[in-house]
């Protein structure tokens, strides 16, 4: 496992030459418009020996340390029994996505607090511009939307069926069933152990949320899951945005790779020790 830092910044010439004079070299370097100074990206672990100096350093500037994620090897991915699943991401749902439409036309909101996010309930099928480009990944996810799970047809029939995984179907703008995308259903919730975790408590609903696991495994289990692919009774997000996580078996994990299913991002849920 390692905790990774995608480090982002407009970065000022004297900025520039002490990160190669440090040796990290961006992996992307873009110029600004008008010739400002170029936005500069690099990725690094906290177990690289640069890491406390290059730390220091963003401190100094008054730089963010970047967005964290964890890299996992493929012995800690393979020997968890359960794991948290995202996809690749592909789109956005509709209609009228400046506006978040998607929100009344997908959602029962009667329970929902537009201050946090908690609360809706789907009610109707996700809608999308049209057929997904799907090149060789058979799985996605639409942006804003990290609790739900789309598949190609033969994937959901090859993988996901055997597996007791329903599906629904998903629209276009004009509700025309799609031909090339279902929706996994995920009917089954389970609790997660919280003590510790960050969490935010909405003002105007009293509801609770937990920040995203972005550091390490993601929380052990509470419950005993009653199916092999199951949701979160807890909601996670920050500020507006919060949504359930999803979760597989190891049994369906294998099942993914063994069917060649390709645009999952798995990360290992912790046991209790």
């Amino acid at each position: 496992m390692r905790i990774m830092h995608r480090v982002a910044f407009a970065a000022t010439p004297a900025e520039k030459q002490q990160l190669d004079d440090l040796g990290t070299t961006p992996s992307t370097v873009t110029a600004m418009p008008g010739g400002g100074d170029p936005f500069i990206a690099f990725d690094i672990g906290e177990d690289d020996p640069r890491w406390p100096q290059l730390r220091t350093l963003l401190h100094r500037w008054g730089r963010s340390e970047g967005n964290v994620s964890t890299s996992f090897t493929k012995k800690e991915l393979d020997y968890a029994p359960w794991l948290e699943i995202g996809a690749w991401h592909h789109g956005y749902p509709q209609p009228n996505e400046d506006v978040f439409g998607y929100r009344q036309a997908t959602f029962d909101l009667a329970d929902w607090c537009e201050r946090c996010g908690i609360g809706k309930r789907q009610n109707a099928p996700f809608r999308m511009k049209g057929e997904p480009k799907w090149g060789r990944n058979a799985i996605m996810q639409l942006v804003w939307v990290y609790d739900e799970l789309f598949a190609t047809p033969d994937a959901w029939t090859r993988v996901f069926k055997t597996a007791g995984v329903a599906c629904g179907p998903v629209l276009n703008t004009k509700g025309v069933e799609l031909k090339t995308v279902v929706q996994l259903v995920v009917e089954a919730t389970v609790g997660i152990h919280t003590d510790g975790r960050a969490s935010e408590r909405c003002e105007r609903c009293g509801r609770t949320k937990y920040l995203p696991v972005t550091r390490g495994a993601f929380p052990a289990l509470r419950d005993v899951p009653t199916a092999s692919i199951v949701r979160t009774a807890e909601y996670f997000g920050s500020g507006a945005q919060a949504d359930k996580r999803v979760l597989i078996s190891q049994d369906l994990a294998r099942a993914l790779t063994a069917g060649g299913v390709r645009g999952a991002e798995l990360k290992p849920v912790a046991e209790l020790r």
